[in-house]
């Protein structure tokens, strides 16, 4: 147990398992927790992240081999995105990839600290000649007392930088500051509104939880679990095994090549994934927007085009954004494209209407904020563009 375990277990919260981890899944009913997301702010502990360091000289050349994106292109306090593919070019993860002037930190939501630390210790024994010529140190953060915690909505930059000073407001997306108290304040983000992750110690996690809670108040913050990633997730898609799991793994289906960097240095899975990008697939993720009420959309649901079958929903939610159900499906190539009609969705309450719908599925209310015009708290100032 934990500082900021502890303070989960005395609001007895709704409590679940996430990447290994035991993390409240819901503090508030989805709707608050939502709301609060996509409008003010909410405050979730993503103490589920693993969080791995590889610290040396040499730590370059191998986080840059498993990953897919080019980590040369970073510096001290700077963070990217990247998948980890397998060798057959598949997904097997993702991660942030932060940058120190002593190596760097690998955190994810979908991948245990110890099959991370597995696979660099695989490379390094018998990968490719990657001329290391010091070891560099692999560590385990999470095993030593590390934790992640995120603020995320439109107002969330305004609250953190009330605790941290207008640093925050000027951090520019995937980068990092380092405060006061020893943590790093990263701005990041999946669901496309404004987002703070802050790593290190869970103590002094801790201290800042109480001290957003404190100073909340005026922002109508909320705090929640992990259960509204259902929801923003399919909104705002990214690599989820929890959607995926069962449909894909094949990140040129699931159209997330913008992740790959093709022309890198060789990387794990580099020449099978570029194989499945010139071959090409026959079906790909697409969004499913229905054009008459409907009861559900649910997972294995089958998409149709004049009584044949061309797809399956992957996932499906209720967006009270749209305030419509919505889903991810993956579909024939020959009908993989935005804004089409003459779609049918076969659910278990009879056929529904529908037609392809763009992703991210929503404009988030964040893209209408600007920290330098706008505020939640100041009456002076107008809240947002609108």
């Amino acid at each position: 147990m934990n500082a900021l375990h502890d303070l989960h277990l005395e609001k007895n919260v709704k409590m679940g398992i996430f990447n290994g981890k035991t993390v409240p899944s819901s503090y508030n009913s989805p709707e608050v927790e939502y709301k609060a997301a996509r409008e003010n702010a909410l405050l979730v502990d993503y103490s589920h992240m693993s969080i791995v360091s590889v610290m040396g000289d040499d730590a370059w050349s191998l986080v840059n081999h498993m990953t897919s994106a080019d980590v040369s292109i970073i510096r001290d306090e700077q963070g990217m995105y990247s998948l980890l593919l397998n060798e057959d070019g598949t997904l097997w993860g993702d991660v942030y990839v932060l940058c120190t002037d002593e190596g760097y930190y690998l955190l994810s939501e979908n991948l245990s600290s110890v099959d991370i630390i597995e696979r660099l210790n695989c490379i390094l024994e018998s990968g490719p000649d990657l001329d290391i010529q010091e070891v560099p140190e692999i560590k385990s953060m999470d095993t030593q007392g590390w934790g992640a915690i995120q603020l995320e909505g439109p107002y969330s930059w305004e609250l953190l930088s009330g605790i941290y000073g207008f640093d925050i407001v000027g951090l520019p997306y995937q980068e990092y500051m380092n405060t006061d108290d020893g943590l790093m304040a990263f701005r990041c983000g999946k669901h496309g509104e404004f987002a703070y992750l802050m790593i290190g110690q869970l103590d002094a996690l801790a201290n800042v939880w109480n001290q957003l809670l404190e100073s909340g108040e005026k922002f109508d913050l909320k705090t929640g679990g992990l259960d509204y990633q259902q929801i923003v997730r399919v909104e705002n898609p990214c690599w989820e095994p929890a959607i995926y799991e069962g449909y894909s793994n094949n990140p040129v289906e699931l159209q997330m090549q913008w992740a790959i960097q093709y022309d890198k240095d060789d990387f794990i899975g580099k020449s099978a994934v570029q194989e499945l990008a010139s071959i090409g697939t026959e079906r790909k993720l697409v969004g499913m927007f229905p054009l008459a009420e409907c009861a559900d959309i649910s997972a294995n649901d089958k998409v149709l085009v004049d009584g044949e079958e061309v797809g399956v929903i992957v996932k499906g939610i209720y967006s009270p954004a749209l305030q419509s159900f919505i889903a991810l499906a993956l579909i024939n190539n020959e009908f993989a494209y935005s804004d089409i009609e003459g779609f049918d969705i076969k659910t278990q309450n009879g056929l529904v209407v529908a037609k392809t719908h763009n992703v991210p599925f929503i404009y988030n209310f964040s893209l209408l904020v600007n920290p330098t015009e706008h505020s939640y708290i100041d009456s002076s100032k107008s809240k947002s563009a609108l």
